[in-house]
């Protein structure tokens, strides 16, 4: 009796196992639609039935779709499966697909669509995912080079071209020599396809698995490459990045083009010829020393300096007492010198300002972020997350790259600044020792 009971549980746990594991490659095959994944599905058709050939991209391909350059492409039609945001029964988001190309320089897959509300993004693309310099081909480039090996490529379907319902796949191969495409699958959430790629990355190409040239060369063109171990690449448009910096970006530009303003009107103003020009102390010393007066005081208003103005001051009013031409000598000299201080002062402001504005502008984008997360839970995947924190984190950047430049030049400027005020205290300690030491000789 104890042995039947325990047999009957035993049997008992194996088909609550076998109905799991049912259950989960339903949910899966739920999640996810495969456009090609060793055949075309049901329903389906190609237009050159001999174009799928044994081989693949991994191991566990059996077959894979040869294509040869044609002006007309070989194509999977017969489809009609809805791209949406927040994908139902039946509907889905997110793409992966292997691609290789055997010479040559561009490759490229495009969307047959309908049913497109609005401007959609994938207009401008038209529907298509390219890799090359984008001479024959233009769409979507999710890498500028095309590798020696397979490339796995996962993307966000509805991020990239919006809403549509997709019709039919065709595959472009417009140079010199042959490629191939394998496991093109269709997914409800990136987890549908865990199984045969990764997930989506923030930058191009999800992952890319390459050979060297000597390698490629010697690939049968019938026979498929090698799995090698995939090397994720990530491309950052950086134009795109500062565009969705938001709107904190605004005045982090008028901060930068300040800074800029400043930065070359204080060089051209606050130079030698305008503090302390070289030699004009050594020049009215030597009119002092032949008494003549006169040509000290030309010299002097001829300079238009800081400098020239405080020598002119004493030679003028060299009659009157000793110290009180020095004290208003040295005055004037140090008006003029906090006068261009100040004035490099705003520089300062700027790099304390940017890189709070900055991060005010990423403490929003975290905001943002958190709050599409909250929206849409888990469906998204880790990319919604990340790709909202690395946008939200260029204002930071970009705070740091206006207030670095800015403290560097505010002390180069305040540097220059009080080298030359120095130089203006020795030239007017000379000519009030060469002027009132002969009247003391005399």
């Amino acid at each position: 009796m104890r042995i039947l009971l325990k047999k009957r549980k035993y049997s008992l746990v194996w088909a609550l196992l076998l109905a799991c594991l049912v259950g989960t490659s339903q949910a899966m095959a739920k999640d996810r639609y495969e456009v090609f994944k060793d055949k075309v599905p049901a329903g389906a058709r190609i237009s050159v039935p001999d174009a799928v050939r044994e081989g693949g991209s991994s191991e566990k391909s059996t077959h894979y779709i040869y294509v040869q350059p044609s002006e007309t492409p070989t194509r999977i039609s017969g489809l009609s499966i809805p791209i949406r945001e927040n994908p139902g029964p039946g509907q889905y988001r997110y793409i992966t697909f292997a691609w290789i190309k055997w010479g040559g320089e561009e490759i490229g897959m495009q969307l047959g669509v309908k049913n497109v509300k609005g401007n959609a993004p994938g207009k401008k693309y038209n529907y298509t995912y390219m890799a090359g310099p984008g001479k024959e081909l233009s769409g979507l480039k999710v890498d500028k080079k095309v590798t020696g090996g397979w490339m796995v490529v996962t993307r966000d379907l509805w991020k990239d071209f919006g809403e549509f319902t997709l019709t039919d796949v065709s595959f472009l191969c417009p140079t010199r020599r042959d490629a191939g495409f394998d496991n093109i699958i269709l997914g409800a959430t990136q987890d549908a396809f865990a199984d045969v790629a990764p997930k989506v990355l923030p930058g191009k190409v999800a992952a890319a698995e390459t050979v060297n040239d000597a390698a490629a060369d010697s690939i049968s063109l019938d026979t498929p490459v090698e799995e090698e171990e995939a090397e994720q690449q990530v491309q950052i448009d950086w134009a795109a990045q500062i565009k969705a910096g938001g709107f904190i970006m605004y005045p982090l530009y008028l901060l930068g083009i300040l800074a800029l303003v400043i930065t070359i009107q204080r060089f051209f103003t606050s130079t030698r010829g305008r503090l302390a020009p070289k030699n004009l102390a050594e020049k009215v010393n030597a009119c002092i020393a032949c008494k003549d007066y006169d040509g000290a005081v030309d010299l002097c208003k001829k300079s238009s300096s800081t400098l020239g103005n405080s020598l002119g001051f004493i030679v003028e009013h060299r009659d009157a007492d000793w110290e009180t031409v020095c004290q208003t000598a040295g005055d004037m000299a140090a008006r003029d010198i906090r006068s261009h201080l100040s004035r490099i002062y705003p520089l300062t402001v700027i790099s304390s300002l940017s890189p709070l504005l900055g991060l005010f502008g990423t403490i929003v984008g975290m905001i943002e972020a958190f709050g599409l997360v909250a929206l849409f839970g888990d469906e998204g995947g880790a990319s919604i997350l990340s790709d909202s924190i690395s946008k939200a984190l260029i204002t930071t950047a970009a705070g740091l790259v206006v207030a670095m430049p800015s403290i560097a030049v505010y002390f180069i400027l305040k540097s220059r600044i009080s080298n030359l005020g120095s130089q203006i205290e020795m030239g007017i300690e000379r000519v009030v020792n060469a002027i009132y030491l002969n009247k003391k000789t005399e």
